[in-house]
């Protein structure tokens, strides 16, 4: 396996936090975010950062597994590297799924409340066991599926679908020229334009089954990317140290921009998405890189997954306790200065569920079900 790329790891954990902040912050709390969104957009675009995962799935799986299906794909390779990805997202979905059900177990025997119910019904239970929450063909016209019982576990879903028909993406992309990367790089640009103005108008709303195409034309964005990077040629004319604050700079002002010309904005995103990345790899010197580079925003990065699948369980849990012992909506009745509050209450907590599940659940099992490395022949 190939070096870890610092800087990407730590890009994750951020993901992962304006994620948690977009949920509570916009669906938990809504007069908090509409208080955030006076001063940016920001925040409530952070959907975008779920595209983000996806480019950097295919930068960083290229990145590792490069070496391993340059040659071609093989039942011993394709099954290693299955059981690996399998090992890397399941467990972790297993136990917030698990926590979930309980949640609905508990409410039985509560006052007034229902349980197995809408999202939480046992059809989708079983879907969601076998990560095919997706892919619901029951919810026309196929866009908008509300059937995950974790709620960001839907793009968990497409992602292990991707992954995999990955190996063989990646081996016919490594045979490509530059001048072919390049147009396969815009050809891939211009059909995710296309998916997000027939679906509604921004890549948020591309959930279900057009998900699908979301994650995989991102993914050959990502890997394209990597092959950007890998040339080096280009690295002598430019200053990345600069570029990465460029980039930087370019991702936030198109995520800070107001709703209009969202189509606009959310595929102008995606290119800075690849600068980005592009630039935080190369560059280690750099004022951004150092920052992300710190043990504090690594360890972040390392449980990121973590954060990412065990906040929407503690939203859940949150309102269902607040309706029990206080028989209201949680947040129904706080003013502004509470919501606040909240936020800022619930990021830290989220982070130290993350850091206990990172340490208890994902890893130990992580270790158990990948397989055991083998020395080259």
């Amino acid at each position: 396996m190939n070096k870890q790329i610092g800087t990407l790891t730590s890009l994750r954990g951020i993901a992962a936090i304006v994620v948690v902040i977009l949920h509570f912050a916009y669906s938990t709390l809504p007069e908090a975010g509409i208080f955030i969104s006076r001063y940016t957009r920001f925040f409530r675009d952070g959907y975008l950062f779920v595209d983000l995962f996806f480019m950097l799935s295919g930068f960083i799986m290229t990145h590792v597994y490069l070496n391993s299906f340059c040659l071609g794909v093989n039942k011993a390779n394709y099954w290693g590297y299955l059981r690996a990805r399998f090992a890397r997202v399941y467990p972790l979905h297993l136990f917030t799924l698990a926590i979930l059900f309980g949640l609905e177990l508990l409410k039985l025997s509560l006052p007034n409340f229902s349980a197995f119910t809408g999202k939480f019904n046992i059809t989708a239970l079983f879907a969601n066991v076998f990560m095919l929450q997706a892919f619901d063909f029951n919810c026309p016209p196929l866009l908008w599926c509300k059937s995950s019982w974790n709620e960001p576990a839907w793009s968990i879903s497409v992602e292990f679908l991707i992954y995999c028909i990955f190996p063989f993406i990646l081996f016919a992309l490594l045979k490509t020229k530059p001048k072919t990367d390049w147009i396969v790089y815009i050809v891939t640009l211009i059909l995710l334009l296309i998916l997000i103005k027939v679906t509604r108008g921004t890549l948020e709303s591309i959930i279900g089954i057009p998900s699908i195409a979301r994650c995989a034309l991102e993914c050959v964005l990502g890997i394209i990317t990597y092959k950007v990077y890998q040339w080096g040629k280009y690295q002598n004319y430019l200053n990345f140290n600069l570029l990465e604050i460029i980039s930087t700079i370019l991702v936030v002002f198109l995520m800070h921009i107001g709703i209009r010309r969202r189509v606009t904005f959310d595929w102008l995103t995606l290119p800075a998405f690849s600068l980005l990345i592009i630039s935080l790899s190369i560059s280690t010197n750099g004022f951004v890189s150092k920052i992300l580079n710190s043990p504090p925003m690594l360890y972040l990065g390392k449980i990121s997954y973590s954060i990412y699948m065990v906040h929407w369980c503690l939203i859940e849990c949150l309102e269902t306790f607040w309706m029990y012992k206080f028989h209201s909506a949680f947040g129904s009745d706080f003013d502004l200065d509470s919501c606040l509050l909240a936020l800022a209450l619930f990021i830290p907590i989220s982070l130290l569920v993350a850091a206990l599940t990172y340490h208890f659940i994902e890893v130990p099992t992580r270790n158990f079900l990948k397989p055991k490395p083998q020395l080259s022949s």
